[in-house]
């Protein structure tokens, strides 16, 4: 697996926390960081966790909400060490399943479950940084990204 990286989109995440966080928010700001890191995600390189234990059927690890849809988030980490605390933290050693980290960008993994209706979005280092990017956001950037260069 290539080495995976993403110092950026952690540091504009933190900076969209801060401001979020912050007493005195300046919305416009956070509306313009949040759209940075639409487009930022779908060009990340990040890492899913892929259960290879059918073997002729691999699915990519989902975390399920328990509300009344059964709506899930894909986990994707910014580099090995998060995908593998979250392979701790999610006890899969302790399971019988054969998986592996599998290195995506950001556009295919919401490619991948775009048509699902149960499908909430994008979960970054659900186990540390836990930063949600809904999906509609995401819809939204990718045809912006698609109708405009640059949006």
């Amino acid at each position: 697996m290539s080495k995976v990286e993403n110092t950026d989109l952690i540091e504009k995440i933190d900076a969209f926390v801060e401001i979020d966080e912050s007493e005195n928010k300046d919305l416009e700001k956070l509306a313009k960081i949040a759209h940075e890191l639409d487009h930022q995600l779908l060009e990340s390189q990040l890492i899913t966790i892929v259960n290879n234990t059918e073997k002729e059927y691999s699915e990519i690890l989902r975390l399920i909400v328990e509300d009344e849809h059964n709506s899930y988030f894909i986990p994707s980490y910014t580099d090995v060490e998060e995908a593998k605390k979250g392979i701790e933290e999610l006890g899969i050693n302790e399971k019988e399943w054969e998986y592996e980290f599998e290195v995506m960008d950001g556009q295919e993994i919401l490619e991948i479950a775009i048509d699902d209706d149960n499908f909430a979005g994008i979960v970054i280092n659900p186990y540390n940084t836990d930063f949600i990017f809904p999906k509609e956001d995401l819809i939204t950037t990718a045809v912006c990204n698609q109708e405009h260069e640059g949006c």
